[in-house]
Formats: structure tokens, C-alpha cells, sequence
């Protein structure tokens, strides 16, 4: 928590905040503690995504990830405690070794009961060459292409009778919330981190593996980070040089 709350303060002395900002954070509910959510509100964090994947327990034995539900209820709970309530995300992935329909549709139903304000349904890329720890997954256990779409559409439906509203290919909202809203509106934007309520000029990727768009230019810090670390030590021993 005393790093979490140093950094956003280098941060947020960078730039001035709208007042009423989103301000959201990426969690991992198998490490993210009660005093990590009471830094994070007390810095004004408003919007919180935790990763769900999948909650069949031989799926997670498959990829690796063991998550109990209990672990995300208690923080999503935990949460809504502290003032993300209406700002809470969970994020699903289709095309995982192992999934099955009826149990995929179990995982999306538990997320329809945790109250979830969006759910996002990401597509599983398999791609040992980029992510070297993808090779230690059974092959003859992912789904075939039209079974990847069947639980796809099986969790949509889950959601959709359940009352929340498409938006796009892959994500969900209540009727109530923002993105929803800007759906009806037209005014919802895509840039490449995802959908968003508003257009943004320029994007600005700060840390480790972080992705920026300037002017109309991409930008990605070094995903490694031992290369990340070098990099940071070349520019500052270049900065005092120069000063």
C-alpha cells in the first residue's frame, strides 16, 4: 500500500484531474489485499477490474490460475465497502483448455450475482511464441474454433437475459452505466485500450510494458523488466550529462 500510494503520487503530480475523474485500477484478486483497496480509495481510485477467467476449478487447474469464487467475492464486497460501488468490472476469457459450455455459463451466471457494473469476455490467444509460459498448456484440451464461439455466445446470452446491454463485440454493461449510456447516445469512442465514454487526444503509457498513442504515434515501454530498468538508468545517466 505505501508504494502503491507513493507512485500515484508521482503520477498525479504529472497531470491535473478533471473533477469527477474515472480513475481506475487493473486488480488481481488472489493478491490484492484490504489495505491495497483502502490506499486505492484513499487516493480517489474509483474503478476497479479483476480478472475472473474462469471459475471451473480443472479450467484454472488447466491454465494455472486457481481462484476460488470466494476470493473474488470478498473483494468485490470489500470494494463496494469503500467506494467502487457502480465502478466494479470482472473479466472473462473464452477459448481456455479445458472449458465447457454449461460450466462457462455457470462462471458468467456467478458474475451476473456479484453485481458486476461491465463484464468483458476476452477471446483466448494462443500464442506460445510471444508468451513463453503458454507452452505449458495441454494443446488437446483447447477448443475447437466453433466450440470457442459457442461459449462465447453462451455467457452473451447469460448476460444479455440478465439484463445488461452489448456493447461491442466482447463487452457488457448495465443499462445504467456510462458506456451503456454513451452507446445510446452515440457517443461511445474505441481508441486501442478498448471502449471509452469520451475521445482522448493523446494517451500516455507510464511504466513497465505500458502502451501510449501521441499524436498519432504508438509508443510501448520495454515489456522486460530488467530492460525497463536499464532503459530508465540510460536516460537519466544521459540527463545528467547533458544538465
Amino acid at each position: 500500500p505505501e508504494q502503491i500510494t507513493d507512485l500515484f503520487q508521482h503520477f498525479a503530480s504529472l497531470f491535473q484531474f478533471e473533477p469527477g475523474a474515472e480513475i481506475s485500477v487493473e486488480v488481481d484478486p488472489r493478491v490484492t489485499t484490504v489495505a491495497h483497496l483502502e490506499a486505492l480509495s484513499a487516493l480517489g481510485f474509483n474503478r476497479l477490474s479483476a480478472g475472473v477467467q474462469d471459475l471451473d476449478p480443472e479450467v484454472q487447474q488447466l491454465i494455472g490460475r486457481v481462484q476460488p469464487l470466494e476470493n473474488t467475492a470478498e473483494l468485490v464486497a470489500a470494494a463496494r465497502r469503500l467506494g467502487f460501488d457502480g465502478g466494479i468490472n470482472l473479466d472473462l476469457i473464452h477459448g481456455l483448455p479445458g472449458q465447457q459450455l454449461d460450466n462457462f455459463s455457470e462462471t458468467a451466471r456467478a458474475v451476473v450475482a456479484l453485481g458486476a457494473d461491465r463484464v468483458a469476455i476476452y477471446s483466448f490467444a494462443y500464442v506460445p511464441w510471444l508468451k513463453g509460459h503458454q507452452r505449458a498448456l495441454p494443446t488437446d484440451r483447447l477448443p475447437a474454433r466453433e466450440q470457442k464461439l459457442a461459449l462465447l455466445m453462451a455467457a452473451r446470452r447469460v448476460l444479455l437475459d440478465a439484463g445488461y446491454v452489448a456493447i461491442g463485440m466482447d463487452h457488457f454493461a448495465k443499462p445504467g452505466d456510462e458506456l451503456a449510456l454513451a452507446l445510446k447516445q452515440g457517443t461511445l469512442h474505441r481508441n486501442f485500450m478498448g471502449y471509452t465514454t469520451r475521445r482522448a487526444g493523446d494517451l500516455v503509457g507510464l511504466g513497465v510494458s505500458a502502451i501510449g498513442s501521441v499524436s498519432g504515434s504508438f509508443a510501448q515501454s520495454h515489456k522486460k523488466l530488467s530492460r525497463y530498468y536499464a532503459a530508465l538508468e540510460r536516460f537519466f545517466s544521459n540527463k545528467v550529462g547533458t544538465d
